[in-house]
């Protein structure tokens, strides 16, 4: 008996609470701040470069295989990043390649909202992986 008595008390305070659910995409809910979304490649302040040079730890990393990685070299003999590829269609978002990076060159984002019929879609490159570092949580939310 006493379960059933506890049982109606929740329910009936459950009638005076706010909802729990949102209504979608009208309402968005706050991500939490060590969330991770879409990764993105960082790039350096003062010479608007990309931090990864392309070494490939991120690549041996990552457990889904979704990095690919091409590297050349310049005039000056150095190797340098020439493609960085992420199909996040196997990507499961678990941030081993932000781990793995000497450099701290990736890192991820609150961007988690993938929905496309187009699977081809979901293979990000390098300047695609820049651009996500375009707005902050707050703003994204506010779009």
């Amino acid at each position: 008996m006493r379960p059933v008595v506890r049982d109606f008390f929740t329910g009936f305070g459950n009638l005076f609470r706010k909802p729990r659910t949102v209504v979608f995409p009208k309402e968005k809910i706050i991500i939490p701040e060590a969330s991770r979304g879409i990764p993105r490649l960082k790039l350096d302040l003062d010479s608007l470069e990309i931090l990864c040079n392309g070494c490939g730890k991120c690549k041996t990393a990552c457990s889904e295989n979704c990095i690919e990685i091409r590297r050349e070299t310049d005039d000056k003999g150095f190797e340098v990043l020439e493609e960085f590829y992420m199909d996040l269609s196997s990507c499961i978002f678990c941030g081993n390649c932000v781990d793995a990076c000497d450099r701290k060159a990736i890192e991820m984002t609150y961007r988690h909202m993938l929905a496309d019929p187009d699977r081809a879609s979901l293979r990000i490159e390098k300047m695609d992986l820049i651009k996500q570092a375009d707005y902050s949580i707050r703003e994204f939310w506010g779009r």
